[in-house]
């Protein structure tokens, strides 16, 4: 009897007897406790034994119709069962091992458990998904691999390369195509193929892979060397060519009309304004342990503790200083590389003197006489053969800032790998674990490390050269941003005794935390990513303003220039698209407005406030430095024919042209209008001074040169900062020989230009260039200037035991002839490419190392 169906029963309610079927198959399904009464049943309770022939009758009927009615297998409260098969069964049927009926969304059976009721994807909805899954993975690697090309190697390059085009050529080829489409207008007329970055494409980057002249034909050509293209004396070459076309009233390599391939009629050594050419030696025997008179011994080591010390403390200010008034307060007697790294800033101080014409400075050749003293107490063949230590590390880092800040940047290269070479020596580039050695050690020796990393790349940039610090080779982690006397405070002890606090707040903060090496295991595994790590920056950027902060800064920003030099200077960029070059170019330009945005308020340069002395310092030299970067990555596009704007929509290579400008200009305006030589060395980092403004100087006159085909609109103004620049290095020359020759090239250039494109210059220094002296001692003492001073000046107060030795008179105006004869009897395999030989007395001579018999206590209290 189905639900729903209406029961037959009989007037007094009982049910009707039913006819036995012979065919039950569903008859021993149900349970004993709900089966129908049969009809025995029914009567035997009602007490009928006996029917008469028309309750008979009857009872066939009923048991007719209860036979068609009550056929139903199922009852409401039986287990269905199906004999059909579903085309699948659902997770749960499937763990119960029930069958299932198939319904959708949820079959009956789990209904009626209240199960949860799912259906797995069948073969083919596996399949297919398996398909899109592996398709979506290969196009996410393929775009990998696009974007990986042009951040490796060129071997790892063309291998990327070969594999695109074997799976994939014709997506591979579009989205070339659409790149360059990116890079260059519809009009600007570059040749299709422009894959390689070769001369018609890249423009400055021209020969990079090359030397186009024998640096070892002459001596002057041996003492420029070779210069990259990232130097600015190979872009004051190409300012040359750009001036005589036009000049010659002939257009410049970026108008039509002129080819870019012809060769560079200038050599490089006849554009070089540093010294290396002149000689730095000392014609007369110098007394080894000769010290100043104290008051100018004090005026010279304030004077470098105010302008280097803040930007390059390769010395702990507070132990040296004590060691200082030590020194000259009794008669203690330090070892010899103490007094060579004490003749290195007296060297430096001097030379700042001179520059800034200080009343207490004295002979023109007084800081190459304290050269001479540390050269012998630390720079003797015996001990460039020893093993180095850690003064020893100082001194020749001194001595390589000296030769930099002297113009002689040729020397200063050679003496800063060394430096370099004997800190890795030593593990100074490397994060110290050592519990022996005391926090504050570790610190000094990670500013060490820093001082010599920034100064090593300050010479790359200089002269276009690789450095000898490969990418990867440095884990020490940045230094704190305190000065030394203020390492005791809480704040920085918190940091400095905690290396995952310090990792925190300072070492994954900065801009250039992506470029430094990563560790060999993350913490997080494989999982670990530096673009997911927050960048904090609260805690740097409410640190009071200090030399320390300051300098932390300065060193992010160097590890992001050295990436701008590996990445768009390499010589393997000879081979790489240009595209691919541009994407670097923007990649690093997004690292620098990162670093310029990551200032704290007090050291943002571009705020016109009114600071002191010491901050004014910091953002001059940090507004420098960002300036030279900027003009320094876009560089390779200012000679770009792409980069002449056409159209609504500027090329690539235009805005970084324009950028490039614009920095210039930013950096010139950080001057005032009317030079004062004298302030900018007073205020300014004035060992690299000359080197910023002949960058600044030189884009503009190239600009100029190319017909200001960047900016039109800004032609006047260029010419009117390119005037005031030449007045600057004018000024400067009164004081600097290598500003004068710098001068002297800026100002032949701006002339040639005037006289092919109507300039009017009449407004500019019209003197008549001077000679150069031969040598940087000159016969002639300056102007005003004191000609010696009494016999005992140079000694010490407790060194007047030891024998006078001073020269007669001025030394001989033949002396560079018989030096050059003496030069030229010797073989070049012979001679001392570092430094001439000084015909210096044994007499002055001594053991470099204190015999370790000696008392090792007294040398052991100098000890940096």
């Amino acid at each position: 009897m189905t639900a729903g169906e209406p029961s037959h029963t009989d007037k007094d309610g009982a049910v009707p007897p039913r006819e036995t079927s012979t065919k039950q198959p569903t008859a021993d399904i149900a349970p004993a406790g709900l089966r129908p009464l049969s009809i025995a049943n029914t009567m035997s309770t009602i007490g009928a034994k006996r029917t008469n022939p028309g309750q008979a009758s009857l009872s066939k009927t009923i048991a007719a119709s209860q036979t068609k009615v009550a056929i139903p297998r199922q009852r409401v409260a039986a287990a269905p069962r199906y004999n059909r098969r579903v085309p699948r069964a659902c997770s749960s049927c499937r763990q119960r091992k029930t069958k299932c009926s198939g319904d959708t969304p949820i079959c009956r059976q789990c209904r009626e458990l209240r199960a949860t009721c799912s259906y797995p994807d069948g073969w083919r909805e596996k399949t297919k998904k398996q398909v899109e899954a592996l398709s979506e993975k290969a196009q996410e690697y393929e775009n990998l691999l696009k974007e990986l090309r042009g951040m490796v190697e060129f071997s790892a390059a063309e291998r990327i390369r070969s594999l695109l085009d074997k799976y994939g050529p014709e997506v591979d080829g579009s989205s070339q195509s659409q790149s360059r489409s990116q890079s260059a207008t519809p009009q600007d007329d570059i040749p299709e193929n422009d894959e390689p970055s070769s001369p018609s494409s890249i423009g400055s980057l021209e020969a990079i892979d090359r030397v186009e002249e024998d640096i070892n034909r002459s001596p002057h050509a041996r003492a420029t060397g070779y210069m990259g293209k990232n130097s600015e004396i190979t872009w004051m070459q190409r300012l040359q060519r750009e001036a005589d076309q036009r000049a010659q009233g002939l257009p410049g390599s970026l108008e039509f009309g002129q080819d870019p391939k012809i060769d560079n009629a200038v050599a490089l050594h006849a554009v070089n304004y540093h010294l290396d050419d002149l000689d730095i030696s000392v014609p007369e025997p110098v007394q080894l342990y000769a010290m100043p008179p104290r008051e100018v011994a004090d005026h010279m080591f304030e004077a470098y503790l105010t302008t280097v010390h803040p930007f390059f403390p390769i010395i702990n200010k507070p132990l040296f200083s004590a060691q200082y008034r030590t020194f000259f307060d009794s008669a203690a007697r330090p070892g010899d590389k103490w007094l060579a790294i004490l003749n290195m800033i007296f060297a430096i101080g001097a030379k700042h003197g001179h520059l800034i014409a200080a009343p207490w400075r004295g002979t023109e050749k007084d800081h190459l006489i304290y050269l001479t003293r540390a050269r012998i107490l630390s720079m003797n063949g015996d001990v460039l053969f020893s093993h180095p230590d850690l003064q020893q590390v100082q001194v020749e880092g001194l001595i390589a800032f000296y030769l930099l800040a002297s113009d002689q940047i040729n020397r200063a290269w050679r003496i800063s790998a060394l430096a370099v070479r004997s800190a890795i020596t030593l593990g100074i580039n490397m994060k110290s674990s050592s519990p022996a050695t005391p926090d504050l050690s570790k610190e000094a020796r990670y500013r060490v490390w820093w001082c010599l990393y920034t100064f090593e790349h300050l010479l790359g940039i200089m002269t276009g050269r690789s450095t000898c610090i490969r990418d990867g080779v440095c884990t020490s982690p940045f230094p704190i941003p305190f000065e030394e006397e203020q390492l005791q405070m809480p704040e920085a002890v918190e940091v400095l005794t905690d290396a995952a606090l310090r990792d925190e707040r300072i070492n994954n903060v900065m801009a250039s935390s992506r470029i430094r090496q990563m560790p060999l295991h993350p913490v997080n595994g494989k999982d670990a990513s530096h673009h997911t790590r927050a960048k904090n920056t609260e805690w740097v950027k409410n640190l009071p303003i200090n030399y320390g902060l300051c300098h932390l800064y300065y060193c992010d920003l160097t590890v992001v220039v050295q990436e701008i030099v590996n990445k768009v200077y390499s010589v393997d960029c000879v081979m790489v698209p240009w595209a691919q070059i541009e994407q670097r170019i923007s990649e690093l330009k997004s690292r620098t407005d990162i670093w310029k945005s990551s200032l704290p308020t007090g050291l943002d340069f571009t705020r016109k406030d009114d600071n002191g002395p010491d901050i004014l310092r910091c953002k001059i030299s940090l507004a420098l430095h960002y300036y030279s970067a900027r003009i320094t990555l876009g560089r390779p596009c200012l000679c770009r024919r792409d980069a002449r704007r056409r159209g609504a929509h500027p090329s690539f290579s235009h805005e970084m042209a324009v950028i490039t400008l614009h920095s210039a200009r930013h950096m010139l305006d950080l001057v005032p209008d009317e030079p004062d030589a004298i302030q900018l060395y007073r205020i300014a980092p004035w060992w690299c001074i000359l080197h910023y403004l002949m960058q600044a100087t030189t884009v503009l006159l190239l600009e100029l040169s190319f017909g200001t085909v960047h900016m039109p609109e800004e032609e006047n103004n260029f010419v009117a900062l390119s005037k005031k620049a030449i007045r600057w290095l004018f000024a400067m020359s009164e004081q600097s020989i290598a500003s004068r020759r710098a001068w002297q090239l800026c100002d032949l250039s701006l002339r040639k230009l005037a006289q092919g494109m109507k300039y009017d210059v009449s407004d500019m220094p019209s003197y008549p260039y001077t000679p150069e002296p031969k040598s940087t001692i000159s016969p002639e003492p300056l102007a005003g200037q004191s000609v010696s001073q009494a016999d005992g000046d140079y000694w010490g107060p407790q060194l007047e035991h030891l024998p006078v030795s001073v020269p007669e008179g001025p030394p001989r105006e033949d002396h560079d002839t018989s030096t050059a004869e003496l030069m030229t009897s010797l073989t070049a395999d012979a001679q001392d490419s570092y430094f001439p030989y000084d015909p210096i007395s044994g007499e002055f001579m001594r053991s470099f190392f204190p015999n370790s018999n000696s008392n090792s206590n007294e040398n052991d209290n100098w000890e940096l």
